[in-house]
């Protein structure tokens, strides 16, 4: 459905209760009226600025007074353009008053979730999951007050009892400080990965019944750049000097112990790992990476690392699980890597996501190292063309026991050549690539349409 630019069914208003709407690439608004919709998910929408365009609306005698009153379960996922959740509510015109619950996941334009005004009217709400929208601040913002309004300045979401913020870089607050944020009983509050998250709702506000932190201003644990756990998870936050001086503030004997290693919301940082750090990271299995926004390349190897070092042991060879994440300028993983290298030689699972200047994965030289490599997921990357490219008359001759490709609307190929349609794996899912020979279609056979379930790194508790 690439050309759909608006969706109205008026047709459809009495019929429809549910409505999954994906892979609309052209589409700039989601709904401006259906009476009857109760349920709604919009996923994997490139161009969405706004769900709900109020503009235009008009309450006439006769006409519900309200815009989606059978609304009750809303999901917005992976609109990387979303600025507005509501939008043009000038008449403060009620909306959506019987949502109970909101799930907003991947949406890296959106600011803000509510209003002030529109929060006031969700007084049935009684869920609200948030995750990886890069740049929201507030789940409530303040608004200008229309003349003769009566100043009130309590959020109160009466039936509140699940808040989950999780992986929201620069969340600062619930809503404006001049705001009072209220909930008669909240069974649980979960707020994972928020650094610069510092205040919640207090026990004189709301009853909490239980509250989690993890990697969050509330936890103590972002106050140095530096983290090590007992566990051996080093958290690097918020490192802005080149790579050779961070690298050197590290304690030589704290890297032994290091088995999973997190780099993040680090704004200037161009490379994560050089042959120096490499070869003192003797134990690493895991390495996960996201947040950097002028970070190029994973791993730079330029003084390069031979495959007949004396100290073997010393490489980093025993990593086998390297997650990226909204890396928006990353073009390379990997970087001046020998063929004959033993580095890598246990890396068994790749994941790649949100990360739009990546045009390819790995070199065919690249991917023949990868002796062990089992499970590669490559998802909502905008520019990735294929996977596996050719640099030099080489023969690409590995094979992969998972391949899961999602929403990559410039793959063409799997490659190195484009002609060639295979992807060599024991099993594949290959949904939303509409340029990938085959696999135009919405590919998803047993799925029920409001299934979304997501993996939000539970790994980073237990580490």
């Amino acid at each position: 459905m690439d050309n759909v630019i608006e969706i109205w069914p008026r047709e459809l208003q009495p019929k429809v209760g549910r409505m999954s709407i994906l892979h609309c690439r052209k589409l700039l608004n989601i709904l401006k009226g259906m009476q009857s919709i109760e349920r709604l998910i919009v996923r994997y929408c490139q161009s969405v600025e706004v769900a709900f365009d109020l503009e235009g609306i008009i309450v006439r005698e006769g006409y519900p007074d309200i815009v989606l009153p059978s609304l009750t379960e809303l999901a917005l996922l992976y609109l990387p353009k979303l600025t507005h959740v509501w939008k043009n509510n000038l008449l403060r015109i009620p909306s959506v008053q019987n949502l109970t619950s909101l799930t907003i996941v991947g949406c890296s334009s959106l600011r803000y979730i509510f209003s002030s005004s529109q929060a006031k009217l969700l007084v049935k709400l009684q869920e609200i999951c948030v995750a990886e929208c890069g740049v929201l601040e507030a789940i409530v913002n303040e608004e200008p007050k229309v003349d003769d309004e009566v100043a009130t300045n309590i959020i109160m979401f009466p039936q509140l009892n699940s808040l989950r913020l999780l992986h929201l870089p620069n969340l600062k607050r619930l809503c404006p400080q001049a705001y009072t944020f209220e909930g008669s009983f909240i069974e649980k509050i979960k707020v994972i990965n928020c650094p610069n998250m510092r205040a919640i709702p207090s026990a004189s506000q709301c009853i909490v019944q239980e509250v989690e932190f993890f990697n969050s201003a509330q936890h103590h644990l972002l106050a140095t750049k530096f983290s090590l756990s007992t566990k051996g998870t080093l958290d690097v936050t918020g490192i802005d000097e080149p790579t050779e001086i961070w690298h050197n503030q590290l304690e030589v004997g704290c890297l032994d112990k290091v088995r999973f290693m997190r780099v993040q919301y680090c704004g200037k940082l161009s490379s994560v790992v050089s042959s120096k750090l490499m070869q003192r990271l003797h134990n690493i299995q895991r390495l996960k990476v996201w947040w950097c926004d002028s970070l190029e390349m994973i791993f730079d190897l330029q003084e390069g690392v031979r495959a007949d070092v004396a100290e073997k042991e010393t490489l980093i060879t025993q990593l086998s699980k390297l997650i990226l994440k909204y890396l928006s300028k990353l073009t390379h993983i990997w970087k001046n890597i020998s063929q004959q290298t033993h580095c890598f030689e246990n890396l068994g699972c790749l994941t790649v996501q949100h990360c739009d200047n990546l045009r390819y994965v790995f070199t065919i030289s690249m991917a023949n190292v990868l002796v062990n490599l089992q499970n590669l997921t490559v998802e909502h990357c905008e520019k990735v063309e294929k996977i596996v490219t050719r640099e030099n008359d080489e023969i690409f001759s590995r094979r992969i026991y998972f391949v899961k490709l999602m929403n990559l609307p410039s793959l063409v190929c799997f490659g190195p050549d484009v002609n060639n349609t295979e992807i060599p794996a024991r099993s594949t899912s290959v949904r939303l690539c509409p340029k990938f020979p085959g696999k135009g279609d919405f590919d998803f056979p047993g799925i029920e349409i409001f299934d979304y379930n997501f993996d939000f790194d539970v790994d980073d508790k237990d580490n």
